[in-house]
């Protein structure tokens, strides 16, 4: 009697729920932004049947577009996405979200804005700023250990949302794939729809556009490599919850992908599907392994192709692991002399100006440097923890050589850059905050500091 009381119980409770759920299940986040389109993401219920858009000019209610949903709907997981077009450059629209015909409460105020045009091309650049950090655990109470949550406070993405941005950019790690998780594409899908789904994070992907490069948390297990089995389910899952323009080249099925704001280009790296592991030898017979990859064939030519086409000021180029520190171990480029001494030589013969590294994965800020030969000093902007447990500084790395003095920053953090000034005399400003939007680390560092000699 009392097994079937237990019984009734539970399936009440799931009926409930299961009543219960809301359509909406996560979003708005607002993806990449374009001078006449731009991407709104949401995650629905299995119950939604129809999903329909509405976008109008914020000065013009009279007359709106309709967009329907043309994916798949009511599938355990339903990840959406809505490109929006048909916008005029510089901008603000008001949108409004309808599933099975009845409107949505949406997050936040339910606008964005197109990128201005600059159409007089001598004029100076439009000064803009952008938040970055990787590293963002969130405690599952089923999963994680409530004595030892490895997730710290999540109330510092209020002061990321509160700070004033033209988008954020997600260095790696933006979730963990716990070993439940990544054992099958059910597990994946699962944590990145309740990551998703959390409070915390909403106003700040409502509020601007969102662009992120993954690190092997979000792809896998701990220091993942391109032997993970489900590295294209991975990938696929990545390509449904984030909002890029595009994953990867022609025939690869990687994540790295391109765009650009004011006079800055940026170039988001994958670390992961064609990392060699970490354990295979740099070296063999005094000269270094080219068998060991970091970003692959493929893809380091592609951003050769990219950084020689560019044209513009900064061309920032974001990694999930560091690039210029020499006394990190295991996981860092440096590791991997290969590809490393081909980047350094090509942006040295190519003279390639311009060039900064945003990274993430070491649960502590620093800035690391490094002279190219015949050239300027480049310099590497870590950005890290968000959420997770800051990490103790070893020994080795105290004394790092090619850290910048006062940039260690060994709390949770996150970074913003402004970039300014006229045309010929551009200024970047890296600052670090902790959550509540105390200034941790500053520097600047000026365009011409970035030409070669």
């Amino acid at each position: 009697m009392k097994k079937l009381l237990f019984f009734l119980l539970m399936l009440r409770s799931f009926l409930l729920n299961a009543q219960t759920e809301p359509l909406l299940i996560s979003g708005p986040m607002l993806g990449y932004c374009e001078h006449r389109s731009v991407l709104i993401w949401f995650e629905f219920s299995q119950e939604v049947n129809s999903a329909q858009l509405r976008y109008w000019e914020k000065s013009n209610s009279d007359f709106f577009y309709e967009v329907d949903y043309a994916g798949e709907l009511g599938r355990p997981y339903n990840p959406a996405k809505f490109e929006l077009v048909k916008l005029k450059p510089n901008t603000t629209y008001k949108y409004e979200l309808l599933l099975n015909g009845k409107i949505m409460d949406l997050t936040g105020t339910a606008t964005f804005s197109t990128k201005p045009h600059q159409a007089n091309p001598t004029a100076d650049p439009a000064a803009f700023s952008f938040l970055a950090g990787s590293c963002a655990y969130l405690n599952d109470p089923v999963l994680d250990q409530s004595n030892m949550p490895y997730g710290q406070d999540p109330y510092i993405f209020n002061a990321m949302s509160s700070q004033e941005s033209s988008f954020m950019l997600w260095l790696g790690d933006n979730l963990y794939l716990r070993s439940p998780d990544y054992s099958s594409e059910a597990g994946i899908r699962y944590r990145y729809s309740m990551h998703r789904r959390s409070p915390v994070i909403a106003d700040l992907i409502a509020s601007r556009p969102n662009y992120a490069i993954w690190d092997d948390h979000d792809y896998g297990y701990n220091d993942a490599d391109r032997s993970f089995e489900l590295k294209n389910v991975s990938r696929d899952v990545f390509a449904s919850y984030w909002g890029n323009k595009s994953y990867g080249g022609e025939n690869d099925k990687a994540t790295y992908s391109a765009f650009s704001w004011s006079d800055a280009d940026f170039f988001l790296m994958d670390d992961r599907s064609q990392r060699a592991p970490n354990r295979m030898q740099d070296s063999l017979n005094g000269k270094p392994n080219c068998d060991k990859a970091f970003f692959g064939t493929q893809q380091l030519s592609w951003l050769k192709d990219k950084l020689l086409s560019s044209t513009a000021t900064f061309k920032f180029i974001a990694v999930g692991n560091q690039m210029l520190n020499p006394v990190a171990q295991k996981e860092h480029f440096r590791n991997y002399s290969c590809e490393f001494n081909d980047l350094m030589s090509f942006i040295a013969t190519y003279k390639v100006e311009g060039v900064v590294f945003l990274t993430g994965d070491r649960h502590f800020t620093e800035v690391n440097t490094y002279r190219i030969k015949g050239g300027y000093t480049l310099f590497d902007f870590t950005c890290s923890p968000l959420t997770s447990r800051v990490h103790e500084v070893s020994l080795l790395e105290k004394n790092n050589p090619a850290r910048l003095q006062g940039s260690l920053v060994a709390l949770n953090n996150f970074c913003r850059f402004e970039i300014a000034g006229p045309a010929g005399d551009r200024t970047l400003k890296m600052q670090s905050f902790d959550k509540n939007g105390t200034v941790l680390f500053s520097h600047s560092l000026s365009e011409k500091e970035l030409k070669m000699k």
